[in-house]
């Protein structure tokens, strides 16, 4: 129940963060189709996005990888008008060892959020009961979030912009 209304509140934060104007500073600017980055440089993007924001967490979490997030994801209904055959990479994971109180996970919340502000990026959202935090890095516009999933537990993830595997449009078949 929980990992499901999680999935569902990432991806509205997805697509809001993807409509035009929805972020100052977006992606979103840019031609639809022309080349991205590669699958590669956003995963190696998406390790520092996570490793830089879990270093400033204390206790430092052991990392548990979510196993569904080694899925690329569809660019479904790309609001940029580029084609649909370009992915979504992300990464999420469990933030292991962490105080399970609310308030302690409530202030690891708030260390982060302040620490992402530093960082640059956009806070697009955060729940009213401080347990959700949704921002879009800066300069590339990933979606970033932590929150609170089940048991006293966080998770942490990141999720890149619409992009080709390989950095470019695969050649269009010739008849």
């Amino acid at each position: 129940m929980f990992r499901a209304v999680r999935l569902i509140i990432a991806a509205v934060v997805l697509v809001a963060g993807c409509a035009p104007g929805g972020v100052p500073g977006g992606a979103m600017n840019q031609p639809a189709d022309k080349p991205t980055i590669t699958k590669e440089q956003a995963l190696t993007r998406i390790e520092q996005l996570i490793d830089g924001t879990v270093s400033i967490i204390h206790p430092t979490p052991q990392l548990e990888l979510y196993q569904p997030s080694l899925n690329d994801g569809a660019c479904l209904d790309p609001l940029d008008g580029g084609s649909e055959d370009r992915i979504v990479v992300s990464r999420e994971y469990y933030l292991r060892g962490l105080p399970k109180a609310e308030d302690a996970l409530k202030e690891v919340i708030a260390t982060v959020k302040a620490y992402w502000q530093k960082q640059g990026h956009y806070i697009s959202g955060q729940h009213e009961n401080g347990l959700q935090l949704y921002g879009h890095s800066r300069p590339d516009d990933f979606l970033i979030s932590i929150g609170w999933a089940a048991d006293g537990v966080l998770t942490l993830g990141a999720n890149s912009t619409c992009l080709w595997p390989n950095g470019t449009p695969e050649p269009s078949p010739t008849s």
